[in-house]
């Protein structure tokens, strides 16, 4: 696909920092050359029951309008927007993200933890060298860490941990600020035992190098730069950085104020990793989730598509009929375009029935007869590389909606402009699933209207008549599709 601007944007809005990044691709070559940052705190905002109080809903409002406006010569399909682990865990979040999106001007996704680690080892993976040596990547954000394994530009091993300096500084530390010895074992401690879920398997893995990304590990590099000059951070200048601190022998007029309340807890994870990973350096990189975020937007312009990469994976793990997805998609991409049908926010349409049509049999190694069930569960459950949670979950709904009686409670989740969009799709995968139950090709394949508000499949006579299993098929789906809301009939 061709760029309408060689402009491309990334934000990335992290529970302690708002990040934006603006690019230019000339001859293939990336040019970085505009960021913005803000430290916006959205963790410290969620109450006791999960809620952003309106405070740290106000923080983030005025910055993203103030990115809205750098972004707005840019063209949307261009710019991606993540919210991580706060935008997460915030209930209800549906309509702080509706406004959100509003102030920004570009829609936001919600990206999973593995996600979150993927796009953070993309960054650091097109900035340093690719020496095809196993790295270790720590990503210290203000709601959660991720550590990732990974050779040259694939992660073999990524986790996403809850433990975060702004989330340990608002459970550990007191109002105000005061970091003792009691309470910085505590947060060590609780960060030992999230990273202990993990040890052995990225033990028995291996690394050669390890990196660190976050802006957490930054400033900790600056403040052990007159050891280790700022690049790397030893055991020994870590350790010492943490006596310091508690003995209050360290300042900290060069750490934005707002860093400075949560390094503690920063330096408490920072120690638990070293510690565990019994690491002698760690290496400190500024690329991280936004600029992985910018080169999955590239990516998706021209050939680099993560989401068809995963696709591809799930087919093969789960021994999908890859011939018969091939004509349920043919099919139901025939079907589609000759519908008008209302736009889908933030996803491309096409792609959804794509990747719904590629995987509407993934779930058939586990049972037959509720395979759609079984496909909804996987596709809704699983870590999918390069999607974003809302994306996610049409696409698990999509593959739920194949077969069967079809629910409206099951897309409750979805507001009503969703619900509207999605319905030509389940109808074009439907129709394609039942066609080719007989897991042949058809010739020629009949025509799908759309008069008014009901939708007409149009055969050839003769090959009907020859059909009645498929035609009986037909009548139990008009009924099906009639309880659901949709005018279909068949000629």
């Amino acid at each position: 696909m061709r760029s309408r601007t060689p402009y491309f944007a990334a934000v990335d809005l992290g529970s302690n920092s708002f990040h934006m990044i603006i690019a230019r691709v000339v001859r293939n070559r990336v040019e970085i050359i505009d960021r913005e940052k803000e430290m916006i705190q959205l963790a410290k905002g969620i109450t006791a029951d999960g809620r952003l109080r309106v405070e740290a809903q106000q923080r983030a409002m005025d910055c993203l309008r103030r990115f809205g406006e750098r972004l707005r010569d840019i063209p949307k399909e261009q710019v991606r927007a993540v919210g991580t682990k706060t935008l997460r865990s915030i209930q209800p979040s549906r309509n702080f993200i509706k406004v959100a999106e509003a102030a920004l001007g570009v829609p936001i996704q919600i990206v999973s933890g593995f996600e979150e680690a993927r796009l953070i080892y993309s960054g650091l993976a097109h900035s340093v060298t690719n020496d095809h040596n196993r790295r270790l990547v720590v990503d210290i954000g203000g709601g959660s860490t991720e550590l990732v394994i990974g050779r040259d530009f694939e992660p073999l091993q990524l986790e996403s941990l809850s433990m975060g300096c702004v989330t340990y500084s608002e459970r550990f530390l007191p109002k105000s600020g005061r970091i003792s010895t009691a309470n910085y074992r505590k947060m060590y401690l609780a960060a030992c035992a999230e990273i202990e879920t993990i040890l052995q398997a990225y033990r028995k893995a291996g690394w050669k190098i390890a990196y660190g990304t976050s802006g957490s590990i930054k400033a900790i590099g600056q403040l052990v730069a007159g050891k280790d000059g700022g690049a790397v951070i030893t055991s020994e200048s870590l350790q010492a950085l943490g006596q310091d601190l508690l003995a209050n022998r360290i300042l900290l007029d060069d750490v934005p104020a707002a860093r400075r309340s949560v390094l503690p807890a920063g330096v408490a994870i920072l120690q638990a990793v070293f510690d565990l990973f019994e690491l002698d350096n760690i290496h400190v990189e500024d690329a991280a989730l936004k600029e992985g975020l910018l080169y999955d937007i590239i990516g998706r312009q021209g050939q680099e598509d993560a989401r068809f990469v995963t696709v591809a994976k799930l087919q093969k793990h789960y021994k999908v009929d890859l011939v018969q997805s091939q004509r349920v998609q043919t099919t139901a991409l025939a079907f589609w375009r000759k519908l008008s049908t209302p736009p889908l926010p933030r996803v491309s349409r096409t792609k959804l029935l794509t990747w719904a049509a590629q995987l509407h049999e993934i779930g058939m190694s586990i049972s037959h007869s509720g395979h759609h069930h079984h496909g909804h569960y996987l596709l809704r459950n699983s870590d999918l590389a390069g999607f974003g949670r809302y994306e996610q979950y049409m696409l698990a709904n999509l593959v739920r909606s194949q077969r069967k009686g079809l629910n409206a409670a099951d897309f409750d989740e979805f507001d009503e402009l969703t619900r509207v969009a999605l319905t030509p799709l389940i109808l074009c995968l439907r129709l394609s699933v039942l066609l080719h139950r007989r897991r042949e090709d058809i010739r020629p394949l009949p025509q799908l209207k759309q008069v008014g508000n009901e939708y007409r499949l149009a055969f050839n006579k003769r090959w009907l008549a020859a059909h009645p299993l498929t035609q009986a098929g037909l009548e139990q789906e008009r009924a099906w599709l009639a309880a659901f809301g949709v005018n279909f009939r068949y000629l």
